[in-house]
């Protein structure tokens, strides 16, 4: 725990919430459903939740390990201000152990395992804006784990008027919930499966909590939220699992949270499995649109799967190329056809057409660039 005394001597550790002490100088982590238990000078399963003197500590706080300037596509959020820029950002580790995570040389490191800077909140806001960027996106690893940064950064966020994004597994408890969320302006789950089987063997967490996360996003608060499954071949991409999945979001959530089924590449634990197949996408959509969901995505391949389409008259709303938006015909959120409004947030954004656009990094120190969302 060299990176703990370190912080600790200089003065920087940032204490944590959400614990309680224990017995023998143990502390209970109850950020996330793993309620891990964590002795003296050890950290808690997402590395960077640590017990100094009694007492948990964040070692992410202030500490950012990626930093890089997104489209909000690429979040994927297809209904929260199209065609704009989102100051995006990660630290180290991750409370869920996904075999397939492609960030792995971030989540699975300690906080003294990667290249990171002190950025403490404001100077965060303050990047976006010199940026041009009007969110902010806590993304790369899961930031859950450093909700106590997330919380200050949306503070100082709201000052300016920017948005906050939350790019999350989900993976988080009752007691911490509405701390985070009820800071938050739009989110995307990432729904890894429809199977405990999947969630237990293949990400070493449980599916119900993050169930109860989209249900307590829909009923409980007013963050814009979407959905993400990746689709990955002879692990969860059986027809009766996508179809199990998508009326579940049917039922509970309804039929305008956007679904978005995205491609597997091989990547960290699991490079013995193929790339998805673009048919499979199309079929997983199809079938979620014939179920009766209005706005079913496919991501990671280039098709007419990224567009959004009115699900009244099946006008073409806004169509993409990638993570660029080329054409935005909505008018005040509205179908410019038929007049259907369309759920989002979609503010000023709505223009005859959007220049494509290139990517930007931040310049201020060589941070890793993050490759996902």
């Amino acid at each position: 725990m060299s990176e703990l005394k370190l912080l600790h001597e200089a003065g920087a550790l940032r204490e944590a919430r959400w614990w309680e002490a224990e017995p023998g100088g143990k502390v209970h982590c109850y950020l996330c459903p793993r309620h891990c238990h964590i002795g003296e000078g050890q950290s808690g399963f997402c590395f960077i939740r640590a017990n100094q003197g009694g007492k948990l500590y964040n070692l992410g706080y202030a500490h950012p390990a990626a930093l890089q300037i997104d489209p909000i596509e690429k979040k994927p959020l297809s209904h929260f201000f199209p065609g704009t820029r989102v100051f995006s950002m990660g630290t180290a580790g991750c409370n869920m152990g996904c075999f397939f995570c492609q960030n792995w040389d971030i989540s699975k490191s300690r906080a003294d395992q990667v290249h990171s800077s002190h950025v403490p909140p404001e100077d965060v806001v303050k990047l976006a804006i010199r940026n041009g960027c009007p969110s902010i996106a806590f993304t790369y690893n899961e930031p859950t784990i450093w909700g106590e940064y997330v919380i200050d950064i949306c503070q100082a966020a709201k000052e300016y008027g920017l948005k906050t994004v939350m790019v999350s597994n989900g993976y988080v408890t009752r007691e911490a919930f509405h701390d985070i969320y009820d800071h938050i302006d739009a989110a995307n789950i990432d729904l890894k499966a429809f199977t405990e089987n999947f969630y237990g063997r293949i990400t070493l967490t449980h599916l119900k909590p993050v169930l109860e996360t989209l249900e307590r996003l829909k009923n409980e608060t007013n963050v814009w939220f979407e959905i993400t499954n990746l689709i990955i071949p002879t692990l969860n991409d059986a027809p009766s699992e996508t179809r199990e999945l998508t009326e579940w979001v049917l039922e509970h959530l309804g039929p305008g949270v956007p679904l978005h089924f995205t491609a597997f590449h091989p990547d960290f634990k699991l490079r013995d499995k193929p790339r998805t197949p673009p048919e499979t996408l199309h079929s997983a959509r199809a079938a979620a649109m014939e179920a009766g969901l209005h706005y079913v995505y496919e991501g990671n391949i280039h098709s007419d799967g990224a567009h959004t389409y009115c699900p009244s008259c099946k006008t073409l709303l806004i169509r993409r190329s990638w993570h660029d938006v080329r054409q935005n015909k909505l008018r005040n959120g509205c179908c410019p056809s038929c007049g259907l409004a369309i759920p989002g947030r979609w503010g000023n954004t709505d223009a005859a057409a959007v220049s494509p656009r290139k990517k930007k990094c931040v310049k201020r120190r060589p941070l890793r660039r993050a490759t996902t969302t």
